[in-house]
């Protein structure tokens, strides 16, 4: 079950009033994964963002032409994945799997669904997109950081 102490476990929810956490409960859904079960696949729609209730799910990609799967993050219970989807509607850039332990429950919300509540509410919407903006924010430097440090790596081993 989604409960409001969850939500407010969420990194993105932490600074909603109990008002606007009451909103979106109702559009909040629990489902249930197997481990190795593919919660999103790479290239599909992206219509959904999740939140880990309890268990891992890993976010990777699929390497071509072995079809291995390169695991790019770990998520646990209060994580956010699948977000990019509220701000563009593209496929899924990546895959997201239950992983390491036998049962993985997620909450999501369908983006439709959180657009029309972020129409009707949009102080709601502003609290939401600035946390959200923020997080990919702090992901994007981090991403650079991790890019420069590959590039010094690689010209270091031609020297």
């Amino acid at each position: 079950m989604i409960t409001r102490e969850l939500l407010r476990e969420v990194e993105i929810f932490k600074g909603l009033s109990d008002e606007q956490i009451e909103k979106l409960l109702p559009l909040a859904r629990a489902e249930t994964f197997r481990k190795g079960d593919a919660i999103f696949r790479e290239r599909d729609p992206a219509s959904k963002i999740y939140i880990v209730l309890s268990g891992v799910v890993e976010v990777g990609r699929t390497m071509r032409p072995e079809g291995r799967f390169l695991r790019l993050a770990r998520l646990e219970r209060g994580q956010m994945l699948g977000e990019l989807a509220l701000f563009d509607d593209a496929p899924r850039s990546s895959g997201a799997v239950a992983a390491l332990v036998p049962e993985t429950r997620v909450g999501s919300w369908e983006i439709q669904a959180l657009h029309a509540l972020f129409e009707q509410d949009p102080a709601l919407a502003n609290r939401v997109l600035r946390s959200l903006v923020k997080r990919l924010a702090h992901r994007l430097r981090a991403t650079a950081e991790g890019l420069m440090a590959l590039l010094k790596a690689f010209d270091g081993s031609r020297e």
